[in-house]
C-alpha cells in the first residue's frame, strides 16, 4: 500500500508545473489600470540625524509610583501616568490601555530581550484578557517560561482576545518541544539562564549534521531562529488552535473546524505520534536519525525522514477544500503546493528543525526552506533539497519577487536565492511637503498578460522600501497610506520599469499629493506651584523602532480585524514627552492637538521633571503621534514622586479660580462647566471658535465661594445651532483668565 501511495504521489507531482492555483492563500485582485510612468530619481530625501541628550542629576524626592518604559509604543499611542487631584495619587495611563499588576509581574519574569514586545501586546488587551495571558506566564515554570512568553509576546492582540486562543495550547507547545528534544538523538535544547533571577536568559537548539566530507559536526541555531521558526505555534495564515481533523475546513473562514480538546488536536503533538493504518509514524522515523541534515549526500537524516513521511502520507491532488490547518491537511491526505508547504513547515518544526515557507505569488507557487547554517531550499513533494534554481532552469519559471513569510505575516524578499539574475527596485514615499512617510504600504505588481500581485513592503522611517526582483519582467507599483494614495485614483498603478536588467537598481519617489497629518502642540508655561509636594520625572531613550505593517493573510481577519506585523530596526528613533491637563489630554486623544505644560519634542532620549500644580488632574506620557504607522521601541522609566513630608495639594493656598471639568465632553446638546472659587467673585465668560471669533457671551455674574456649575447648550449669541467642532471656553475672574477646550458633536 505504501508503495502504491509513493507511485501515486510521484505521478501527481509531475502535474505540479502545469496545475494552476497551487497556493492556498486568497486571491488579491489587481487592477490593470496604469495612470502614468514613474520617472526614476537621482537621489532620495535625507532624514535629519537624531541627537542625544544628557540626563540631569536626580535629587532627593521620594518615589511613590513607577513605570517601566521598556515597551513597543505604536504610532499615535501614549503611555504614562495620570495624577488624580482629589486623591493625590497616580495611576497608569495609556491610549492602548494600562497594564494591570499581573501583567507587570509577567513582564518582569520574561526575558529582558522580549519585554518591549510583551508589554506592547499586553497593553492592547482588555484587563480580563491581560489577566489570562499574564497568569499563564506567571504560573509557568522553567524551562518553559521563555518559550511561553515569546509566543504571547509575538501573537497578535486580535488573536489573544479571541475565543480561538487557549493558554493550555501554549503550555502544551512548550512542553512538547522539550519532550521531543529528549527523544531525538540529533538535537538538544540549550538553556542559558533561568527565569527566577531574570535578565537576558534564552534557549536555543544545537544539532548534529554531516558536512560535505562526511564528518559529523555540531551546530547551534541562532536564538532568533529558534523562537520564530521552531517555537512559534503559528505557521503562516492559519489560526493557531486545536483542530477537529474530521471536519471539512471552510475555505472562507477556516475556523469551522476549531474545537477544544480532546476532540481538537494541536499539530505539534498530533502529527508527531499520529498512527493510522499502514501509514508510517513520524516519531518512529525521527528517533532513528542521528543527524539533522547530511551534506555528503547520505539520506539517513531527519530532513529525509520528514520528506519520506510526507510523501508516504500525501498525494498531490486537490478537490474544492483547501485547508490551512496541518491537522486537517493530514486527515485529507492530499493537497497542492500550498498544503504541502504548510504540512512541511509543521513537521519540520515538531522535529525541531527551523523551517519556513517561501512564495512566489505572481507565479503561483510555494515551497519551504530549512536552516542548516544558512537557509536551504526544500520541496518534499518533488524531492528537491538545496536546488533553488530548479524552478528557473528546470521549470522555466521567470520569477518576479520571491519572499519568505514569517509566522506573523512579515514578508522578507529572498529572490536572490531563486533567480540567476536579479534587480533592485527602491521606492521612497513622501508627502506633498516632501516629508518621508513611515509605514506606507507599497504594492508591487507584475505585468503578465494582466497585472498580478507580486509583493508588498512597508516603508521604514526614511520612507524607503527595497524590492529584490527577477530580471526581464515588467513592474508596476502603488502606495497606500491612511491619509492618501499614489496614484491618487484607488486601484491604479504607476508604470516603473518594463524590462528589468540583472544587477541594476531602479530608484523611484512616490509623492502622496496631500500632507501627512502631524500633531499640533502648543507649549505653555507651567502654572505656578508654590508648594513642593508632587512631581513627574521621566528618563527615556530609544535605539530602535519597528517597521509596522498589516498582515495580508491571517485567518483571524474573519473577526473583522487585521493584525500587524513588526520588523525590528536597530536605528535611533524618536519619541515625545508631554504633560497635559484633562481637557488637553482629551483633545490630544481625539485628534492629536492640544496645549502641553511640559513638552519634549521628538527625540531619541529625553529627561525632565514636572512639578504638579494644585487644582486639577494631570497626564504625563511618552508619545508616538508624529509617526504615520511605525512603532517605537522604548526603554527607560517614569516616576511619580513626593517631597519628603508628602505635603498634599489640599493645604496649598487655593487660587482665585480653579477649573474642574466639562461634562460631557464631547457633547451633543448640552455641557456643564464646573469650577471652584476661593471667595465670592464676579465672573465673565465667553465661547470662541478656533479662529478666535467670539460665538457666545455670558453676562458678568457674581458667584459665591465654592463650587459652581454653568451650562452651555451649544448655541451662539443669536440662538443659532453652532457647527460641530472644537470651542474654547474662557473665564475671567479679576485679573485671572482660565480657558478650557470643549468639543461639540452633532
Amino acid at each position: 500500500m505504501k508503495t502504491a501511495l509513493l507511485i501515486a504521489s510521484l505521478l501527481f507531482s509531475s502535474l505540479l508545473i502545469a496545475t494552476p492555483r497551487g497556493l492556498t492563500t486568497r486571491e488579491i485582485p489587481v487592477s490593470d489600470v496604469v495612470v502614468s510612468t514613474q520617472e526614476m530619481v537621482s537621489e532620495f530625501i535625507q532624514v535629519p540625524q537624531t541627537q542625544i541628550q544628557t540626563a540631569p542629576n536626580r535629587d532627593a524626592w521620594l518615589e511613590q509610583d513607577y513605570l517601566n518604559l521598556n515597551m513597543l509604543l505604536p504610532a499615535g499611542a501614549q503611555y504614562g501616568f495620570k495624577f488624580n487631584n482629589s486623591s493625590n495619587v497616580s495611576e497608569p495611563y495609556g491610549s492602548m490601555g494600562a497594564l494591570i499588576p499581573e501583567s507587570k509581574q509577567a513582564i518582569r519574569k520574561a526575558p529582558t530581550w522580549m519585554r518591549a514586545e510583551l508589554s506592547g501586546v499586553l497593553a492592547q488587551l482588555e484587563p480580563a484578557k491581560q489577566l489570562i495571558w499574564a497568569d499563564l506566564i506567571n504560573t509557568a515554570v522553567d524551562p518553559y517560561v521563555d518559550e511561553i512568553s515569546f509566543c504571547v509576546a509575538n501573537s497578535s492582540p486580535q488573536y489573544l482576545s479571541s475565543s480561538f486562543a487557549l493558554p493550555q495550547m501554549f503550555t502544551e507547545n512548550a512542553v512538547a518541544i522539550y519532550a521531543m528534544a529528549g527523544q531525538l538523538p540529533y538535537v538538544q535544547i540549550v538553556d542559558t539562564g533561568q527565569s527566577l533571577p531574570g535578565g537576558n536568559y534564552y534557549s536555543t537548539t544545537s544539532y548534529y549534521k554531516k558536512n560535505a566530507s562526511g564528518q559529523t559536526v555540531q551546530i547551534s541555531v541562532p536564538q532568533e531562529l529558534y523562537y520564530w521558526y521552531i517555537v512559534h505555534p503559528k505557521l503562516t495564515d492559519e489560526i493557531a488552535a486545536y483542530i477537529d481533523p474530521a471536519i471539512i475546513e471552510n475555505n472562507s473562514t477556516h475556523t469551522n473546524n476549531i474545537a477544544e480538546p480532546p476532540v481538537g488536536k494541536f499539530w505539534r503533538t498530533y502529527l508527531y505520534s499520529l498512527t493510522e493504518g499502514e501509514y508510517p509514524v513520524l516519531s518512529d522515523s525521527l528517533r532513528q536519525c542521528q543527524t539533522l541534515f547530511n551534506r555528503d549526500g547520505s539520506t539517513n537524516d531527519a530532513i529525509h525522514a520528514v520528506q519520506t513521511w510526507i510523501n508516504s502520507n500525501m498525494s498531490f491532488n486537490s478537490n474544492n477544500e483547501r485547508p490551512h490547518q496541518p491537522v486537517r491537511i493530514i486527515a485529507k491526505r492530499m493537497g497542492r503546493c500550498g498544503e504541502y508547504a504548510d504540512l512541511t513547515a509543521a513537521c519540520a518544526r515538531l522535529a525541531l528543525i527551523p523551517c519556513t515557507s517561501i512564495s512566489s505569488v505572481s507565479t503561483d507557487h510555494t515551497w519551504n526552506e530549512f536552516w542548516d547554517e544558512d537557509w536551504v531550499a526544500w520541496e518534499p513533494v518533488n524531492g528537491y533539497i538545496n536546488n533553488p534554481l530548479v524552478y528557473e532552469n528546470g521549470w522555466g519559471k521567470v520569477f518576479g519577487s520571491v519572499f519568505e513569510t514569517r509566522s506573523d505575516g512579515l514578508f522578507t524578499p529572498v529572490t536572490q536565492r531563486y533567480s540567476e539574475g536579479q534587480a533592485t527596485i527602491l521606492i521612497q514615499v513622501v508627502d506633498s511637503t516632501l516629508r518621508p512617510v513611515d509605514g506606507a504600504r507599497v504594492v508591487l505588481a507584475i505585468l503578465d498578460t494582466t497585472n498580478r500581485f507580486d509583493c508588498e513592503q512597508y516603508t521604514d522611517n526614511d520612507g524607503m522600501v527595497n524590492f529584490s526582483v527577477g530580471e526581464n519582467r515588467n513592474y508596476r507599483a502603488r502606495t497606500e497610506t491612511t491619509f492618501g494614495l499614489w496614484p491618487a485614483q484607488p486601484g491604479t498603478y504607476m508604470q516603473l520599469v518594463e524590462n528589468t536588467e540583472a544587477g541594476q537598481i531602479y530608484p523611484y519617489m512616490f509623492v502622496i499629493p496631500v500632507p501627512m497629518p502631524v500633531p499640533s502642540v502648543e507649549q505653555l508655561p507651567a502654572p505656578a506651584d508654590p508648594i513642593q509636594d508632587h512631581r513627574f520625572r521621566v528618563s527615556f531613550q530609544s535605539y530602535g523602532y519597528y517597521i509596522t505593517g498589516l498582515n495580508l493573510w491571517d485567518d483571524i481577519d474573519v473577526l473583522g480585524l487585521q493584525p500587524s506585523h513588526y520588523k525590528a530596526v536597530n536605528t535611533l528613533c524618536n519619541a515625545s514627552f508631554m504633560v497635559m491637563d484633562s481637557d488637553n489630554q482629551l483633545f490630544w486623544s481625539i485628534d492629536h492637538f492640544g496645549s502641553a505644560y511640559s513638552y519634549l519634542s521628538p527625540t531619541a532620549n529625553g529627561n525632565t521633571v514636572f512639578n504638579i500644580p494644585v487644582g486639577q488632574d494631570w497626564y504625563a506620557f511618552v508619545d508616538n503621534s508624529h509617526r504615520h504607522r511605525n512603532a517605537v521601541q522604548l526603554s527607560g522609566e517614569m516616576f511619580f514622586e513626593s517631597w519628603g513630608s508628602a505635603v498634599t495639594d489640599e493645604v496649598a493656598e487655593m487660587p482665585a479660580i480653579r477649573l474642574l471639568n466639562n461634562y460631557p465632553n464631547p457633547f451633543t446638546s448640552s455641557t456643564t462647566y464646573a469650577l471652584e472659587l476661593s471667595k465670592q467673585s464676579e465672573l465673565s465668560m465667553a465661547i470662541y471658535n478656533l479662529k478666535g471669533q467670539k460665538v457666545r457671551s455670558f453676562p458678568p455674574v457674581i458667584y459665591a465661594a465654592g463650587k459652581t456649575q454653568i451650562a452651555w447648550d451649544g448655541k451662539g449669541d443669536r440662538g443659532e445651532n453652532l457647527a460641530s467642532g472644537v470651542y474654547l471656553w474662557k473665564t475671567k475672574c479679576g485679573t485671572v483668565t482660565q480657558s478650557s477646550k470643549v468639543m461639540l458633536v452633532k
